[in-house]
């Protein structure tokens, strides 16, 4: 064989393994990073071909979170019932990339599965993605009774925040999960919740208290 001919032949054979390197190198080593990277939109406009699974209270049927046509594919997330599930619930706002509640926990499942090439090329087969639906263990006239009494109880004691939780001791499902101040998670980043009686902070989870005369029991 002409020398040439070999050494052209060697060429081409070392511009393929340093196109196939440096491919993978972006596509397969570097693709967590290029995913979580901020300038990256990629994962912006996939998420919002992405129908989310809904999220149910115990019945089964009441949805506390679900997807709803946005025009041109894409979908928007509605909460129906605003801030008596919002703190519990959660928000995904993909523009803004951001999530909270069983949204941003249970994110994995609702956005069900995907891939890097499903992201560039979207579905082989043409289905479109949907995500897995939650079933949660929150009773909707449990937690509108919460909030009422709750309410109540916060306007005759001139008190700014409280929480009620009520859980079956047996199985360890919340059936109640409520907490003043709340907010709308239709509109998480609306100014008022800035405003003391309007906060994303979950007091019920995330408050620490002294135990009180709870310790009695123990």
């Amino acid at each position: 064989m002409n020398r040439s001919i070999v050494r052209l032949f060697a060429v081409v054979i070392v511009m393929f393994s340093v196109l196939v390197v440096w491919t993978s190198r972006w596509t397969v080593f570097n693709a967590t990073a290029l995913n979580d990277n901020h300038l990256n939109k990629l994962q912006f406009f996939a998420s919002l071909k992405v129908k989310r699974g809904t999220i149910f209270a115990d019945d089964g049927h009441t949805s506390l979170a679900r997807s709803e046509k946005a025009g041109g594919g894409t979908w928007k997330r509605v909460y129906p019932y605003g801030g008596l599930y919002s703190q519990v619930v959660g928000y995904y706002d993909a523009e803004q990339g951001q999530a909270a509640g069983l949204e941003s926990a249970r994110n994995s499942e609702l956005k069900g599965p995907h891939s890097a090439l499903t992201n560039l090329f979207g579905s082989f087969n043409g289905t479109k993605t949907v995500g897995n639906d939650v079933y949660t263990t929150i009773d909707p006239s449990g937690q509108s009774l919460a909030r009422q009494l709750l309410l109540d109880a916060i306007s005759q004691d001139h008190a700014v925040s409280g929480s009620v939780v009520a859980i079956v001791p047996q199985t360890g499902a919340v059936k109640v999960l409520y907490s003043v101040p709340s907010y709308d998670d239709n509109d998480p980043n609306n100014p008022r919740c800035k405003l003391p009686h309007c906060s994303e902070y979950f007091d019920a989870l995330s408050g620490g208290y002294p135990p009180g005369s709870t310790f009695k029991v123990v």
